[in-house]
């Protein structure tokens, strides 16, 4: 489920993947943030690396499951 258009676009050209981490295994997670939402990149070998991200990129809205949370208890 994206939180706006762009994250909608994001997604539908693979520039965000929408995923478990355990479930990621073309690539390795370089960060230990826990979220569903990942900035996928490749290199030129064509092996991906993933980012997760704490909030949107386009509308800020907060992604991680911590800082969702966090935002659900104020």
């Amino acid at each position: 489920m994206a939180c706006c258009t762009e994250m909608d676009r994001a997604l539908d050209l693979e520039l965000v993947a929408e995923t478990e981490r355990h479930l990621i295994h073309d690539g390795r997670v370089v960060n230990d943030i826990d979220s569903t939402f990942f900035h996928r990149s490749t290199d030129v070998t064509g092996r991906a690396s993933y980012l997760a991200l704490n909030y949107c990129p386009f509308c800020g809205r907060a992604l991680s499951r911590g800082l969702w949370q966090a935002e659900k208890k104020k």
